[in-house]
């Protein structure tokens, strides 16, 4: 066995380190010895402060090989080296194996092929045990950056050792539930940004579940359909029903595959517009009237009006200026239920509600908006949605008259949602770990391991930490 020698002067604290790192590694060598299968053996090692490599030589009689195309007898045909990275006996201290393995050549069809180096991990440049030890910390939860830095193996190995613990996750549990004879009944669908330049995906849950069923790249009705495509039809046969926004086109296809389930639109991102497009552009406008007023009425300050006409513009002015702030910054009081404000603010909301009817017809469609989602009778939610349609095309607010003319069209997946109280808050809030899983990897170059880990994530056993 062979040790490097480092410096030429050594004071009796390398000495002693050196010392140590001597018996560490024999003990550390014989140890790997046990983890090399036979045919191989351990001419010489080198050990430094800093690495540790290990001549690694197979020692197969040529005997008991044969060609694996025609069963002839082979000689040696060359004797190439490669080199493969194991668990270190030290973390930060890499342990690089020199491995010289045989190049077989057929005698009979001359068919030329390597030695299986059985302790190497397939598709690899690392020994099994290297390989086992990678998966031990990454299912520990710990970042593909972290394992790399800890083990000294390259991040990409590390990633692919990583997607093909995900990939054999997914397949045990997709196994699991359909030899236990499982169907999705209720799903949800939604698209989230990717990276910067709006670029989207979309991804589909099982809200029963909490499962991911499907992510693909896009969010337009081509790459939606590739869900549909890649995903057996008869496993979703029993959805019921399927949660998704307007803004997409997304109800064409489920339409198309599903004809049996029901198309809920979502409350929350109904509520939210409405908040956005409607009441918050009725607040913006009634502030700006009341900041154009005040301005006006400066602008009849003049030198030869009176002054008690002055001092009453002035006084008006204030009046405009402290009634454009109020409704400026009335956003979240607005918005929120009624019930759940306290004293002060169901006092100030009933102040800015007596003086901007406009104000007061869409706050109070808001309102009502909201209890449509709690009913229950499909055929009750009918007539109720009618009416609050015909009141807001009726209101003369160009801003809730318009939303009204758009939801329209989409009235028969709002009604669905009394039969099918679902929405995609479940999956919405799962893509904030999708935003967590971003950053922490600072991106993905890779979509189709994002997308893995993405459906790795949505696991029980991953969810719940019991991995």
């Amino acid at each position: 066995m062979k040790k490097s020698t480092g410096c030429s002067i050594l004071s009796n604290s390398d000495k002693t380190t050196k010392g140590m790192i001597h018996v560490l590694s024999t003990s550390s060598i014989a140890n790997l010895c046990k983890n090399i299968q036979d045919n191989f053996n351990i001419p010489t090692s080198i050990a430094s402060l800093f690495e540790e490599i290990i001549d690694v030589n197979s020692t197969r009689p040529t005997a008991d090989v044969v060609c694996p195309c025609c069963g002839g007898k082979v000689h040696v045909h060359d004797n190439p080296v490669t080199t493969l990275k194991d668990m270190p006996w030290i973390p930060g201290k890499p342990r690089i194996l020199r491995v010289r393995f045989h190049r077989y050549r057929c005698q009979k069809c001359g068919h030329t092929f390597n030695e299986n180096i059985t302790f190497k991990y397939p598709g690899t440049r690392v020994t099994s045990r290297a390989a086992l030890w990678i998966k031990i910390l990454l299912m520990h939860q710990m970042t593909i950056k972290a394992v790399s830095d800890l083990t000294g193996i390259h991040w990409g190995t590390v990633s692919k050792i990583h997607k093909e613990i995900m990939d054999e996750a997914l397949k045990t549990r997709s196994e699991e539930l359909r030899k236990s004879g499982y169907r999705p009944k209720h799903l949800a669908v939604d698209e989230f940004a990717m990276h910067k330049g709006h670029t989207y995906a979309t991804c589909v849950m099982d809200l029963d579940m909490g499962d991911i069923l499907w992510v693909g790249a896009g969010r337009s009705i081509a790459a939606f359909t590739k869900f549909f495509e890649e995903t057996d039809l008869e496993y979703l046969s029993e959805v019921e029903a399927v949660a998704m926004d307007m803004n997409a086109s997304f109800n064409t296809l489920v339409e198309k595959y599903l004809p049996h389930a029901a198309i809920v639109y979502d409350r929350y991102h109904m509520q939210a517009q409405y908040g956005r497009d409607v009441l918050g552009a009725v607040r913006l406008e009634e502030a700006r009237q009341h900041k154009e007023k005040a301005d006006n009425l400066k602008l009849g300050i003049t030198e030869n009006i009176a002054e008690e006409q002055a001092t009453k513009a002035e006084d008006s002015i204030k009046e405009e200026n402290r009634l454009y702030k109020e409704v400026k910054q009335a956003r979240w009081t607005l918005l929120c239920k009624e019930e759940t404000l306290s004293d002060k603010k169901a006092e100030n909301l009933k102040e800015i509600l007596k003086k901007h009817e406009n104000l007061t017809v869409c706050h109070t469609m808001k309102e009502e908006l909201s209890d449509l989602f709690e009913l229950r009778n499909p055929d009750l939610a009918a007539v109720e949605w009618e009416k609050w349609f015909k009141g807001a095309e009726e209101s003369n607010i160009p801003q809730l008259q318009k939303f009204a003319r758009l939801k329209r069209k989409r009235k028969e997946g709002l009604i669905a949602h009394s039969a099918h109280p679902i929405t995609t808050g479940k999956l919405e809030g799962f893509n904030n770990k999708i935003k967590v899983a971003k950053r922490i990897g600072y991106g993905y170059k890779n979509d189709e391991y994002f997308f893995t880990l993405i459906r790795y994530s949505a696991l029980p056993s991953i969810r719940n930490g019991t991995v």
